[in-house]
């Protein structure tokens, strides 16, 4: 017996939410990394995350 499709209702899938909190992840994990050398080398530049 064949199943019909069935349109999903938004466009969120469990893999694209895993992709986009990865980036995410990796965003702050790089950002807290510029952080921590700029602290070492005595500099306090202005930092901002882009979204």
């Amino acid at each position: 017996m064949l199943r019909k499709a069935i349109m999903p209702s938004s466009n969120n899938s469990k893999d694209i939410i895993m992709i986009i909190q990865g980036a995410k992840k990796r965003r702050i994990m790089a950002h807290s990394a510029v952080k921590a050398v700029s602290t070492e080398l005595g500099i306090r530049p202005n930092l901002a995350t882009v979204k």
